[in-house]
Parts: structure tokens; sequence; C-alpha cells
């Protein structure tokens, strides 16, 4: 699984959204098919701005199949519909399940 951090002190959102587009592609190109973003649990120093402006660009991404699915950390939960309905959910490792980090999105190439 390939993580980067996308919201590193003092970070725009425009730097982040570029920061994703690059690490998608390069992982992509290392052939990694799980992705794990930290963007923060979105609640002060601009972290919120962040990690709503990923999660809209990963929206984007998934209609127009540049991505297979995503899910935010706090979404791994078996009793969540959202996890319950992904497809891929077994691609993604049991200790990024059991942590459930509300700061981490979860991507599935």
């Amino acid at each position: 699984m390939f993580t980067r951090d996308l919201h590193l002190k003092g970070a725009s959102v425009s730097s982040a959204l570029h920061d994703l587009e690059q690490t998608l592609i390069l992982a992509r190109k290392s052939k990694e098919r799980v992705v794990c973003l930290i963007v923060g649990y979105g609640s002060s120093g601009g972290t919120h701005k962040i990690k709503s402006a990923i999660l809209e660009e990963l929206d984007k991404k998934q209609l127009k199949n540049n991505i297979r699915e995503y899910i935010v950390g706090s979404d791994l939960d078996l009793f969540n519909p959202k996890y319950l309905n992904m497809k891929f959910k077994e691609l993604i490792p049991d200790d990024v399940k059991r942590k459930r980090n509300p700061g981490e999105i979860i991507v599935i190439l």
C-alpha cells in the first residue's frame, strides 16, 4: 500500500490537489492497487478545506472511472453501509481496517 501525507504544515488546497494527482500517477506506475491519503481530521488548521477538496476530487475521479472506489478511514466499520457496499474492500490491509483513522482516505485504483 502506498501512503502519502497531503496535509503537510502550511499546505494549500491547490498543492494538496497537485500532490494527489502525482501520488495517483506514481502509485499506478508502481503497480500499487491501494493508496492511503493522509488528509487530517478536517477539524482545524485548514485541514477541513483540504479534506473536503480531496473528497470532492475523488468523487469526480470515481465518476470518470479514474479510480475504482475510496473510503474515509472512519467509515471502515463492519456495520457501515458504505463499507459493506465496497466491491474491493478485501484489498484494504487488516491493520488499516482496525485503525479506522478518520484522517485517512483509502483509495482503490
